[in-house]
């Protein structure tokens, strides 16, 4: 029987000959404190970055506009809320759902038909 151990270097798992399948860390309880960050020189400081003072949206103005008329009557469906060019992509939409339904079942059917 093989025991496998994890090499570090390689992050791989290599064959090893020893006895013990597991060899467990004791445990130990964590530490309250934050560890401590030691730099390179006296002279290293951590980055600092200046937050903005002023507050911006990053989406555009097209769209925001888009989401105000959306969301400006929450009572209305969809495909209603932008006028006749939504409403005849729909119906084009519905009626071409139908269309392929009503194909696809008399396929089905002479399918049915032919290998019986």
């Amino acid at each position: 029987m093989s025991f496998h151990k994890f090499n570090s270097l390689t992050g791989r798992l290599k064959q090893t000959s020893q006895l013990e399948a597991l060899s467990p860390l004791s445990p130990r309880p964590l530490e309250k404190n934050l560890p401590q960050m030691m730099y390179d020189t006296i002279k290293t400081k951590p980055v600092a970055t200046a937050s903005s003072t002023q507050h911006y949206s990053t989406v555009s103005p097209k769209i925001l506009k888009l989401r105000q008329e959306m969301q400006a009557d929450m009572t209305k469906p969809v495909f209603l809320i932008r006028g006749t060019r939504d409403k005849v992509c729909f119906g084009v939409t519905v009626a071409l759902a139908a269309v392929c339904t009503v194909l696809n079942f008399t396929n089905f059917v002479e399918l049915k038909k032919k290998f019986k």
